[in-house]
């Protein structure tokens, strides 16, 4: 039987994230000749064996960033800024070309080169924030969100929960907020670095890239400091907390970007990990015991996100449903790469990962 032709040639199997191996050995996994355009779709298909779908949004984000620093005023923020992000896209570009182009055989240290450069920006998209947002947004919103919290829910839940300002409580909540280095962390190194590439690792890459993505630029949008320093003075007092409540107050101190509540990323990122877990859980019964896990550490984030005074509910709204949409995306997303680069007989976007044999 003749496969399906799809509007750009003949498509590859949906259920196949990778090229077939002799595909995938060859310099960014080209066929010449074969593309309808001639030399200009020859262009195009090596630009898309270069950049997987994952490369392209945090492009993507990083260009939008660099418009929105280059339209403020002149001044040392603005130059230590239009540095940090032209290194960023300096390390995503060179991540691609060192992985995907070139020899036959990529090898575990232009595979590991790419791993590390790609989490690395997505970590320093983050940490940059600490100079950008107030460069870009050096105004507030948390009035206009406050409000929001009043006409919609008729509390503020940072206020109405200081009623269970106990060491305990607080203490309890305090270690799910910090735990969300420690999930981010774990999962990052599973997907990227431990399980084997196949259309799950592209799912995570993009998935992950779209919600930190969407998130970080919600935050440039609507700016603000949060309860913790907007409802100030309405406190009764500081929170009783003890080990893990000021591991948390010392770590958003010292490298929060202090303005990054809408919408929370706290409540978006376990979300989001939950929801790929389930989904992985659909054909592996082994990730049902991960989604549980993911979703009783996500749970309590939430909860730990207004109880410690971070974030308005408006914000855990957002953040809920930037995971949602994230988690309904995705997969749209994914196999429409695989459409599009098996089309242009092009191996998956992680093939270069790939364990090859001797």
């Amino acid at each position: 039987m003749q496969p399906e032709s799809g509007p750009f040639g003949p498509r590859a199997s949906e259920a196949t994230a990778e090229a077939p191996p002799d595909v995938a050995s060859s310099p960014v996994g080209l066929v010449a000749g074969t593309a309808p355009w001639g030399a200009r779709a020859d262009v195009l298909r090596q630009a898309l064996g270069l950049f997987g779908l994952q490369d392209g949004l945090m492009l993507g984000y990083l260009t939008i960033v660099s418009l929105l620093v280059a339209s403020t005023p002149d001044g040392p923020v603005r130059t230590l800024a239009g540095r940090l992000l032209l290194c960023c896209v300096t390390a995503q570009l060179a991540a691609c070309v060192v992985a995907r182009a070139g020899q036959r055989r990529v090898g575990l240290l232009r595979s590991s080169f790419y791993r590390l450069l790609v989490v690395g920006v997505l970590l320093e998209t983050y940490l940059m924030l600490r100079h950008v947002l107030p460069l870009v947004r050096p105004d507030t919103v948390d009035a206009k969100l406050l409000a929001l919290d009043l006409r919609l829910f008729g509390v503020e839940p940072a206020l109405w929960l200081e009623r269970i300002n106990t060491r305990p409580v607080i203490e309890w909540f305090s270690f799910f907020y910090f735990s969300y280095f420690t999930i981010c962390t774990v999962y990052m190194i599973a997907l990227v670095w431990v399980l084997p590439p196949s259309r799950r690792t592209a799912e995570f890459a993009v998935g992950t890239t779209l919600v930190f993505g969407l998130g970080q630029l919600g935050y440039l949008a609507v700016p603000g400091y949060g309860p913790v320093r907007h409802l100030a003075e309405q406190f009764a007092g500081p929170l009783d907390g003890g080990f893990w409540w000021s591991c948390v107050a010392t770590t958003v101190e010292d490298a929060g970007a202090l303005k990054d509540i809408f919408p929370s990323l706290h409540t978006a990122v376990p979300m989001w990990f939950t929801l790929f877990a389930v989904n992985q859980a659909r054909t592996d019964r082994r990730w049902r015991w991960v989604a549980a896990v993911t979703g009783f550490f996500a749970c309590n984030i939430v909860v730990s996100t207004m109880l410690l005074r971070w974030h308005y509910a408006i914000d855990v709204v957002a953040g809920l449903t930037l995971a949602i949409t994230a988690g309904v995306v995705t997969p749209k997303l994914v196999r429409w790469e695989e459409r599009v680069r098996a089309a242009y007989h092009l191996p998956g976007p992680w093939a270069f990962a790939a364990r090859r044999g001797k």
